[in-house]
């Protein structure tokens, strides 16, 4: 029970994770409706084949409004790139400035000059996340593999339950999923950890993966205490985001406080007891 005793390092890490997010997560919620905005008046709701069709029709009849209709598709293209290249390069410099501070504060230290090398870490780290991203699949190929058998061992009780065995095969493939998430972001945390000691990008990334081998036992089981966690904070509240269901903002919000206070609950969990060994 000593996981669930909050602090001042909780609170504090937990602020940091949702104001840096939520930025995020918003910025680009804006972008995303501007884009949308500017495209229908743009566009006017046609379809490809009628976009065509209009180039055709005033290619042959209306040059000027033509070139009219290309160049102002021109420039919103231009605008959503570069949109889309400064976007990401300010998310990647407040998402990394958020991780520095974070695991500054937790080792009792300042951000400092090396910063910038947080930037570097999180790029480099795109390479294990692709690794990542293999095993996510392999995992999700599995999982599907061995619900695809229940039809076959008990296919009479299949059919009948059939809405029954249909949301089980949902939930253990969201479970499967968030469990092997989970797992990584505990390996993000190690690595983390490490980095905010010696700012070496590679030799920090080797370390995540060492804690790893060296604690597995003890990560698997958190990863699975912090899955059922997961999914019961989830059921608590499913009536809550039934109502909020057609309020984006309010919706969003509390995804990214529930978001933010698991993150920040389970890097504590795991820099006092795997990193550190206090109980």
């Amino acid at each position: 029970m000593d996981s669930f005793q909050l602090g001042n390092k909780f609170s504090n890490t937990f602020l940091t994770d949702l104001v840096s997010i939520s930025l995020i997560v918003f910025i680009f919620a804006w972008f995303s409706s501007y884009v949308q905005q500017r495209s229908t008046e743009l566009l006017q709701g046609r379809t490809a084949a009628e976009i065509q069709q209009m180039v055709a029709t005033l290619a042959a009849s209306n040059s000027a409004q033509l070139q009219a209709f290309t160049t102002s598709l021109w420039h919103f293209v231009i605008f959503f790139i570069i949109g889309v290249i400064v976007l990401s390069i300010a998310s990647l410099l407040l998402f990394s400035y958020s991780r520095a501070r974070i695991w500054n504060y937790l080792q009792g230290k300042s951000v400092g000059k090396k910063y910038w090398r947080w930037n570097l870490l999180n790029l480099s780290l795109i390479i294990p996340f692709i690794f990542f991203l293999l095993i996510l699949l392999l995992v999700r190929i599995t999982v599907t593999l061995l619900l695809n058998l229940i039809p076959k061992i008990i296919p009479v009780f299949y059919i009948t339950h059939s809405n029954l065995m249909e949301n089980i095969r949902i939930i253990v493939d969201a479970a499967a999923m968030l469990y092997v998430v989970i797992v990584f972001i505990i390996i993000l945390f190690s690595i983390y950890a490490s980095f905010a000691k010696t700012y070496r990008v590679w030799d920090s990334i080797g370390m995540g993966f060492s804690t790893f081998k060296k604690h597995w036992k003890k990560i698997l089981l958190l990863a699975l205490f912090a899955t059922i966690i997961a999914f019961v904070i989830t059921l608590i509240l499913l009536p809550i985001k039934k109502l909020l269901i057609f309020h984006f903002f309010l919706s969003t919000l509390l995804n990214l406080v529930l978001a933010a206070f698991f993150l920040s609950w389970l890097r504590l969990y795991v820099y006092n007891v795997i990193l550190h060994g206090s109980q």
